[in-house]
């Protein structure tokens, strides 16, 4: 067996041990949770971890260790995972799944069975058949990507027709020769050629007569005039959907008696409808998200579970809020399922059908049902002008992006493409005239993304796209192609040539710390200066770390492997600064400071450590070292002490901190309170999802909370009210030049009394001089911190009892 025999037959057996993950996991998610069956999981996991050290790709082999983290995490909280990490488990199997059918390419590897929408082919040619010479609608097709021929004469037409069958025929039948000549000329043809073309008619009249009149020449849409041109395009789309789409309508059948359910399935597919079998109900759900179904057919009289109690699980669903269902039962039990069985959009049909009026009735409820969710989905996910998605579909791809980062893709960009002088259009050409000139745009914007660039109208003149895995020179090139599609060209609109003037704003998020609501701040922000800029008005939020990227990855790498070395020498210690009251309260409490030194005896600042390592790995080592030393000192100390304990983000992101965290307290002995963690106000904005998980754990086991450097955010008071905090220690900005600036004196007052109110203690740090004191006193402050106490001592050795204010 040669080499690459070898390589395809390690690629298999990965292959078959992550189906066994996906589908463990898939049954746990969909059909019962059980404790047992996810620490199997977990230990599928980790044997793949061993095969995929053996595969040979190391991008691979850090995804499996991902996975097999992230699965040991949420079993070592001992509860069902939050949805957060649902989610984040079912994405690095998709991105496994990804890899492994992309190194399949070429080997005749196991297809990737369909998951989401079905592929679309290219769109086909159509035929406007209309007296008028200039036609808005021949242009509005055309910007919407069809292929169109306008022809303006019957005789013309004929021809035409005789020569190609195009993909759809729209006839406005008021030609000079009159309705019923342009009506019958589609008739004959259908008799000499037999023309199958889809027809769609536009007419002045709206009487049932001539409506009449064009069902019976084979139309299958009526536009009276004057109608809308988008209704128009967006009713000839889905009308040509089983043309241009693959798999188009996809059936469901759940059935436990294998030969009815295969006979269902067969006399579906006749009829070109992709069908597939669940015999096991139990499984329906996992069988839903996976084939993505548009109806299914369930048969009520099934052993396992009560059928009628399946029907009205799956219409509780989320996944299957619009997913009609056709229930079939025996005649004797249909009065019990009329009075009884509450399904909405379900229709009840009793066995034995015949097959052709099962499908009859299939295909019927299809066309009804995926009409009706287009046009669904149209109104709620979409901008009526552009035909994009509208703000809010995209802020949820947004969030759904970003928590997949890192997996299949790198990085992630937010694009703001800003029609700078739509204003002044609007103003002088009119409203409907800037509508117009905003979907020709759209068209140019279309003709330019791939497939995995999502866009949407965000504001009035503004469109955002979500660029993956472009950074850096590669990111301003296509920064620059969108500004010169829009900007090239007059928009032509009636009597009206137009130009564009566009600034493009970009922000870039690398990791999944990034908050979504702030990628969207920075792009706006971004925005704003390339509007300023009198060059290319590009602007990129981060190209100025994209232009020393390798210096910063150089110097990252330096300092994580001074890190790495400090710790593994064990050249640390702890320091500890005095928090003293000003209210007479002696109890001892000391802020927990680390200390570092390099190889060469050098004492070297924590900050820029910590600045490198907040996110990765030696960040957590780092804090569970301080935390874990700490408690050993204060199971040694007498006095009852607190201390205040700063952590960094990846320690919030750590699911098993709860666990190992109460160990080391029952160790060492010390009480849970005895401890206070150190929260930033700015971490704990970024990283909200994680900061409610890691507060719920710590006020579990009864540690307290500290909002640290509080006081400068958008909404700061807003945030504390949504955590909670036992301590906020204020922002350095509140004490320095305080004695000499009776505003910031008044701004603090009613900030400790806003705070007093919600039960959490001022601290005040960075307290110098004596000046400050009796100001400090006077305006409420509980405790206070900083040299004038103290400056970091290895001992705890300050005087509570002798030092009271």
């Amino acid at each position: 067996m040669n080499q690459a025999d070898g390589r395809d037959n390690h690629r298999l057996m990965l292959v078959n041990h992550l189906k066994l993950i996906e589908d463990l996991w898939q049954k746990l998610y969909y059909v019962k949770w059980n404790a047992k069956s996810f620490a199997m999981l977990a230990r599928l996991a980790q044997d793949m971890v061993q095969f995929a050290q053996n595969y040979g790709n190391d991008q691979f082999l850090n995804l499996v260790s991902q996975l097999e983290h992230h699965v040991k995490s949420c079993l070592s909280t001992e509860k069902v995972p939050q949805e957060s990490d649902r989610q984040r488990l079912t994405a690095l199997v998709d991105a496994l799944r990804h890899g492994l059918m992309a190194g399949s390419a070429g080997h005749g590897g196991v297809a990737e069975e369909p998951r989401t929408r079905p592929r679309l082919a290219p769109l086909p040619e159509i035929f406007v058949i209309a007296a008028e010479e200039k036609l808005s609608l021949a242009a509005k097709l055309e910007g919407s990507g069809y292929r169109v021929r306008h022809i303006t004469s019957l005789t013309d037409a004929e021809q035409r027709l005789h020569e190609r069958m195009p993909g759809a025929i729209i006839l406005d039948v008021d030609f000079p020769e009159g309705s019923k000549q342009a009506l019958d000329l589609i008739v004959d043809l259908r008799a000499q050629i037999n023309l199958r073309s889809l027809l769609l008619v536009l007419a002045e009249r709206n009487d049932m007569a001539a409506r009449l009149d064009a069902v019976r020449a084979g139309s299958v849409a009526y536009f009276g005039k004057p109608f809308d041109n988008d209704d128009l395009v967006g009713g000839l789309a889905e009308l040509l959907l089983p043309q241009t789409s693959q798999n188009y309508y996809r059936v469901l059948i759940v059935n436990d008696r294998p030969t009815e359910a295969w006979e269902m399935a067969g006399a579906l597919e006749e009829q070109g409808i992709t069908p597939r079998v669940v015999i096991q109900p139990m499984q329906v759900l996992q069988d839903i998200h996976r084939f993505r179904p548009d109806l299914l057919l369930i048969d009520l009289d099934i052993k396992e579970i009560s059928g009628a109690e399946l029907a009205q699980v799956i219409a509780q669903h989320r996944e299957c809020d619009f997913l009609p269902m056709i229930l079939l039962c025996f005649q004797a039990d249909t009065a019990h399922y009329l009075a009884n069985l509450n399904v909405p959009g379900a229709s009840l049909l009793v066995k034995p059908v015949p097959t052709s009026y099962l499908c009859w009735e299939v295909k019927q409820r299809l066309r009804r049902a995926r009409a009706m969710r287009v046009k669904l989905g149209m109104l709620s996910d979409n901008d009526a002008v552009s035909g994009f998605y509208n703000r809010r579909r995209y802020m949820m791809l947004l969030e759904q992006a970003l928590e997949t980062l890192g997996l299949r893709t790198q990085s992630l960009a937010v694009m703001f493409v800003m029609m700078d002088n739509l204003r002044s259009i609007r103003d002088t050409a009119g409203v409907a005239t800037a509508d117009e000139v905003i979907g020709q745009a759209a068209n140019r914007l279309r003709q330019i993304l791939g497939q995995d660039q999502q866009v949407a109208r965000f504001g009035d003149a503004i469109f955002t796209i979500l660029v993956p895995n472009l950074i850096g020179e590669p990111l301003m090139k296509f920064a620059r192609r969108i500004r010169d599609a829009l900007e090239t060209g007059f928009y032509k609109v009636g009597e009206h040539a137009l130009l564009l003037r566009i600034n493009v704003g970009v922000a870039v998020a690398t990791d999944r710390s990034q908050d979504h609501l702030m990628l969207i701040q920075r792009a706006d922000s971004a925005c704003g200066q390339a509007r300023e800029a009198k060059s290319e008005r590009i602007f990129v939020y981060q190209n100025t770390l994209l232009v020393n990227r390798a210096q910063e990855i150089s110097s990252r790498t330096q300092m994580l492997e001074q890190v790495r070395e400090i710790i593994e020498h064990e050249r640390l210690w702890l320091v500890f600064q005095p928090i003293a009251s000003m209210r007479g309260d002696v109890n001892e409490r000391y802020e927990v400071l680390l200390r570092l030194r390099d190889k060469e005896g050098q004492e070297i600042v924590p900050g820029g450590a910590f600045g490198v390592i907040h996110n990765h790995q030696l960040g957590l080592t780092l804090d569970r070292w301080i935390i874990e030393h700490s408690l050993e000192m204060l199971g040694q100390r007498q006095p009852a002490t607190t201390l205040f304990i700063k952590v960094l983000p990846v320690t919030l992101q750590d699911r098993t901190l709860n666990g190992w965290l109460r160990e080391r307290l029952e160790q060492f002995g010390v009480e849970a309170h005895r401890i206070v963690f150190q929260v930033a106000e700015s971490t704990a904005e970024r990283g909200l999802r994680d900061m409610f998980g890691f507060l719920g754990g710590i006020k579990l086991l009864g540690c307290g909370f500290c909002l640290d450097r509080f006081g400068r955010g958008a909404d700061s008071l807003g945030l504390l009210k949504n955590l909670g905090a036992d301590y906020v220690k204020l922002d350095m900005y509140f004490v320095n030049g305080l004695a000499k600036d009776p505003d910031k004196q008044a701004q603090l007052q009613e900030l400790v009394q806003n705070l007093e109110a919600l039960g959490a203690a001022t601290i005040i740090g960075g307290v110098e001089d004596v000046k400050t004191m009796p100001i400090l006193w006077s305006l409420g402050v509980d405790l206070i911190q900083g040299f004038f106490l103290q400056h970091p001592y290895r001992e705890m050795s300050y005087d509570f009892s002798g030092a009271a204010f």
